[in-house]
C-alpha cells in the first residue's frame, strides 16, 4: 500500500521502512528526483514514485489524483504537508489568493479525489500539516478572507487562516468519515529548519540567520525532528480520528475548531467558494 505526501514530509519514512512504497508529490520533479535518489540510497527496498503536483492549478491537482488511481488500488496514508508562508500577495491562475490555495483549498480537492483509493485500503490514514498559527485568527477573520481573497490583511493573518482552516477541515471531514476506513487528523510538526521561510526576510537573510543560531538550536527542529510527529499520526496505534497532535502526542486545538457547527458551516462555505471547480457530493 503505497504512502502519498510532499517529498520533504516523508523523506526519513522511507528510511525507517523496509519495502515501502511512496508517492513524492513535487512541484519541481527534478527535486523529487534527487530525493527519490537519495532515499534508494539509503533504502534498495523502497519502491518510490515521483509525481508532478502544483497545488496552486486545480488541474495539476485533478491530474495528479486521475493519475494515482489509475495506477493505484489503494493509499494507506496521504499527508497533506505542502504549505507556504509569508509568500508575495498574489492569485493563481485559479483566482485565489496563493497562501489560502496552496495551504488549504488545494489540499481540500486532493484530499476528496483520493478518498476512493484510501477507502480501499483496510486501514488508512489521512495527515493534515498544521500549525500553532491557527490559534492566532479569528473564525471571521478566517471567513472573510475565504469570501474575499483580494482583501489582503497580512501575511501572517492569511498564513494563520489558512491552517485554521486545515484543523476545521480535519475535523468535518473526520466527521463524515467517521463509518469507514479513514481515519483524518490534524499535525502541528512545531517550527522545523525547512524552506519554508525563504520569502521571510529574518530567515531568508543569510547575515541574520546567522545572527540567530542560538535561538534556532533552541527552539527550531530538525527535518528529521519535525517529521516524527507525522510519523506518529501515522502509525500509532490509536485510532481517533478529528484529533489535533502535537509533539507525538494529542492536544488541544483552537477552541474554534471544537465547535461542530462551525466546522459543518466553514466546510460548506468552501464547497461554494470552490462550486465552479468541484463538489464532493459523490465523494465523502
Amino acid at each position: 500500500m503505497p504512502i502519498c505526501g510532499c517529498h520533504d514530509t516523508l523523506f526519513f519514512w522511507f528510511q525507517k521502512t523496509l519495502g515501502a512504497t511512496v508517492v513524492l508529490a513535487c512541484r519541481s520533479i527534478e527535486k523529487g528526483l534527487e530525493t527519490k535518489t537519495h532515499i534508494l540510497s539509503k533504502n534498495r527496498k523502497a519502491k518510490v514514485f515521483v509525481k508532478h503536483l502544483d497545488l496552486c492549478s486545480f488541474s495539476s491537482v485533478v491530474k495528479f489524483c486521475d493519475t494515482l488511481n489509475l495506477e493505484f488500488s489503494e493509499i494507506y496514508g496521504l499527508v497533506n504537508n505542502a504549505g507556504v508562508f509569508y509568500h508575495p500577495h498574489g492569485t493563481t491562475e485559479d483566482g485565489f489568493e496563493v497562501t489560502l490555495q496552496t495551504n488549504y483549498l488545494g489540499p481540500f480537492i486532493l484530499t476528496h479525489h483520493l478518498l476512493k483509493l484510501l477507502k480501499q485500503s483496510i486501514h488508512a490514514r489521512v495527515v493534515n500539516v498544521v500549525s500553532d498559527e491557527h490559534r492566532r485568527v479569528s473564525i471571521n477573520q478566517l471567513i472573510a478572507i475565504t469570501k474575499n481573497q483580494a482583501d489582503f490583511k497580512g501575511h501572517f493573518v492569511h498564513y494563520g487562516a489558512s491552517k485554521l482552516a486545515l484543523v476545521l477541515f480535519t475535523r468535518e471531514l473526520a466527521r463524515k468519515l467517521q463509518n469507514t476506513n479513514v481515519i483524518v487528523n490534524s499535525v502541528d510538526p512545531g517550527n522545523v529548519e525547512t524552506a519554508i521561510y525563504r520569502n521571510f526576510f529574518p530567515l531568508s537573510n543569510p547575515l541574520l540567520y546567522a545572527l540567530q543560531w542560538i535561538i534556532r538550536v533552541v527552539v527550531v527542529k530538525t527535518p528529521t525532528e519535525g517529521c516524527q510527529t507525522l510519523l506518529h499520526a501515522l502509525l500509532t496505534p490509536n485510532r481517533t480520528t478529528g484529533q489535533y497532535y502535537s509533539d507525538c502526542k494529542l492536544a488541544l486545538s483552537s477552541p474554534i475548531a471544537a465547535d461542530e457547527r462551525i466546522c459543518r458551516e466553514y466546510y460548506q462555505l468552501t464547497l461554494e467558494v470552490l462550486s465552479n471547480w468541484f463538489t464532493t457530493e459523490s465523494e465523502c
